[in-house]
Order: structure tokens, then C-alpha cells, then sequence
């Protein structure tokens, strides 16, 4: 088979939906399936792959590390035409993801989506002088028209199905949570080792975005509390962001360096180690559509704590593999100082949550996609027939 996938998250961007995609690419390939990838151009980088092609992009002040493809692209248009997919995949519906459709229409190509992101959550990026009502409605219009025009949707969490179904949307949705990796065969003492983590600090691990939807100040507010209830306890928030700098600056006004320790972006591998090294894991964001980061932690073997909001409660199976918890810090410290004082309890959710490496293997979840790429070929197939008639 030969697949397209249209992305604005990719290498060298590193979010849930990029590294999603490259585990994809990589099976896939591994598979014999031939894979095209299309994504912004970042400036000065060089792709690995002889498949991946860019876009032209611009950026913005908002986030200027963030490109954003421009829709004219008519050298590789003109490749595309030649390239004769199978199926195009697209995983947003936004400026790359709209290049994709256009050209899979044009070439009556079929048509699959994923649905990866709550985009009603992150209305705060918008500027104050737009009216957000006005952005709201916009945005329902857009997605729905969008995902209406597929052949068949996929989403990272059931939460994701919900929202486009209350917008209107009634092709074919399928929810397949994202692979993990593998993790490299090393214990938690060689981890921590590795890091420089003493072996007699109970730690606590963030992973992922430092930006304002995902709430991790409520994990500086509760430090304080946790440390006085648990004098070894120590945070780690790993990952870059565009708050990251104000979270430093949080930090410290209230005295949290000693606690709190801040990363920055840290390489793929290097973030398996904070996996592997951490006791839990702490959640606090209610804007994910899956947290993909929460199944890593999960198959790390880590019991996590989640904000009840959004898809993280899913990732969890709401309580079954960690703690479910309002998004305040007095409900992180309560849980937190629970599960270091109960260790029969952290145990069972730990071993619940390993089953997530076989659940959600690559092998497994592609397989899963591979099916509905099939149902989309097939339910276009029909409908040019029906054309046709």
C-alpha cells in the first residue's frame, strides 16, 4: 500500500501527534508499505527520511516555534499527481491537513482523518480582540464540514468521538488510542543513574507541553504541601513550551527551586529514562482529546494522577490504572501523599498499568489503523461506483 500522511506537527516538533506519526511511518515502513509524509518546513533542518517533503510555512509571535504550512505547493502537487496513493491520511484539519484533503479529492483518492486534538480547549491562543463566541462557531462549522468530507475518521480517545458527533459529524469514527514504544531494557536504578537522581527521592514526574492549557501551576502550588507531608519528595517537568519561562519564574517566588526542576526539551530516548526513573506521575491537564504521554507513563509502570478533564480520566480507564482527581492542588496533594503512604495500592495500580506495553504495542494499533484504511478505501470504492451509476 501506499500512504500519504499530511501533518502540522512533525519532526523536528515534538507533541504527541508528531511522534505519533513517526511511530506510524516507521511500522508502516517496516511493513513494506510505501509512506509519504507531508509537514512544514522548518528552517535549517534535515529530514532523515527520502520521503518526507515541506511545505512552505510561515510562523507567528505566538508561537514562534511552530510552522504553519502555506496551502500553494505546486512542485509537490505535481509529484503528488505521479505518486498514485492508495490512501491519503490526515491528522489535522487545519492548513496542512486541508492541502490533503484538496489533493485526495482531486485525485479521488480516499480519505482518512484523525481527530487528535480538542481545538475548543485552546481558544485562549486567540487574540482578546477577536470575539472567541464568533471563533467558537467558526471553529464547529469548519471541523464538521471538514470531517464530513472524509471517508473515515479516527480519534485518539472515545471523548474525541463524542465532540464531533455533538458537532454534527456522521461518517464512520473509530477510536485508537496511539502506540508506545518500546522502552530500552534498563531498571529504575540504572535510570535514575543515568539522570543523576539520588535513589532515596520519591519522585514525581510531568511530562509533556509547558504552555497555559495545561494547567501544571497547580503542581507548583501543591508542591509545598507534598514536601510537608512527604520531605523526599522532588518534581520533574520535562518538556519545552511557551510557559515555560513564566513557570520558572512561579517556581521561583515560591521558593521551589530546591523541589522543582525544570528540563526543558530533552531527546525521545532521554525521556524514557524520566519514565523508567519516576514513582508517579502527575497529570493535571483537562485539555487532552488522549495524552498519549499518560500511556507511555502507564507502560513505564508508573501509577498516574490525573485532572478529571478531557481524555485523560480514558487513559486511565477512570481509576482502574491511577487516581482520578479534581484539578486543584489540594486534590494532587491529597492523592499524591496517599499513594507514598500506600504502597499495597500503588502496587495493583502498577501492575494494571504495564498491560498497556501489549495493549498498545505498534504492532497492535497499526493493525487497527490498517483496518480502517481498508474500510475507507472500501466505502470509497462504493460511493465512485454510486457516482458512476
Amino acid at each position: 500500500m501506499k500512504v500519504a500522511l499530511f501533518s502540522e506537527s512533525y519532526l523536528p516538533y515534538l507533541n504527541g501527534v508528531s511522534i505519533s506519526i513517526r511511530i506510524l511511518h516507521e511500522e508502516l515502513t517496516r511493513r513494506g508499505h510505501a509512506v509519504w509524509i507531508y509537514a512544514p518546513r522548518f528552517k535549517n533542518y534535515q529530514d532523515p527520511y527520502p520521503t518526507v517533503r515541506r511545505l512552505p510555512s510561515f510562523t507567528t509571535p505566538f508561537e514562534p516555534d511552530y510552522p504553519i504550512a502555506l496551502p500553494l505547493a505546486p512542485r509537490l502537487w505535481r509529484e503528488f499527481r505521479t505518486l498514485d496513493f492508495d490512501v491519503v491520511h490526515t491528522h489535522t484539519p487545519f492548513f496542512t491537513g486541508m492541502v490533503g484533503a484538496s489533493w485526495a479529492k482531486r485525485r479521488r483518492i480516499p480519505l482518512v482523518s484523525t481527530y487528535h486534538t480538542l481545538y475548543e480547549e485552546y481558544l485562549h491562543y486567540v487574540p482578546p480582540i477577536v470575539p472567541k463566541n464568533l471563533v467558537r462557531r467558526a471553529l464547529r462549522w469548519h471541523l464538521r464540514r471538514y470531517y464530513e468530507s472524509v471517508d473515515a475518521v479516527m480519534t485518539p480517545s472515545e471523548i474525541g468521538a463524542e465532540v464531533l458527533r455533538k458537532y454534527g459529524v456522521r461518517k464512520p469514527i473509530t477510536p485508537i488510542r496511539n502506540p508506545v514504544l518500546p522502552f530500552p531494557p534498563i531498571s529504575k536504578a540504572e535510570a535514575r543513574a543515568r539522570l543523576g537522581i539520588p535513589d532515596d527521592v520519591w519522585m514525581l514526574l510531568y511530562v509533556g507541553r509547558m504552555a497555559p492549557e495545561k494547567n501544571v501551576s497547580v503542581l507548583l502550588r501543591a508542591m509545598p504541601h507534598i514536601v510537608r507531608g512527604c520531605p523526599n519528595a522532588r518534581l520533574w517537568l520535562v518538556g519545552p513550551g511557551p510557559a515555560l519561562d513564566d513557570l520558572k519564574a512561579q517556581a521561583e517566588s515560591r521558593h521551589l527551586n530546591e523541589w522543582v526542576h525544570f528540563t526543558g526539551p530533552v531527546p525521545r530516548d532521554e525521556v524514557s529514562l524520566y519514565l523508567l526513573a519516576a514513582d508517579l506521575f502527575v497529570f493535571p491537564s483537562v485539555t487532552e482529546s488522549q495524552g498519549l504521554v499518560l500511556d507511555e507513563a502507564q507502560a513505564a509502570g508508573l501509577p498516574c494522577i490525573v485532572a478529571n478533564g478531557g481524555g485523560a480520566p480514558e487513559a486511565v480507564d477512570y481509576g482502574q490504572t491511577g487516581l482520578v482527581v479534581k484539578p486543584t492542588p489540594e486534590a494532587f496533594v491529597e492523592a499524591v501523599l496517599h499513594l507514598t503512604r500506600h504502597a499495597d495500592e500503588r502496587e495493583a495500580l502498577r501492575q494494571k498499568a504495564i498491560r498497556k506495553r501489549e495493549l498498545l504495542s505498534v504492532p497492535a494499533v497499526v493493525e487497527r489503523i490498517l483496518s480502517v484504511y481498508q474500510t475507507a478505501i472500501t466505502a470509497h470504492t462504493v460511493g465512485e461506483s454510486a457516482q458512476v451509476g
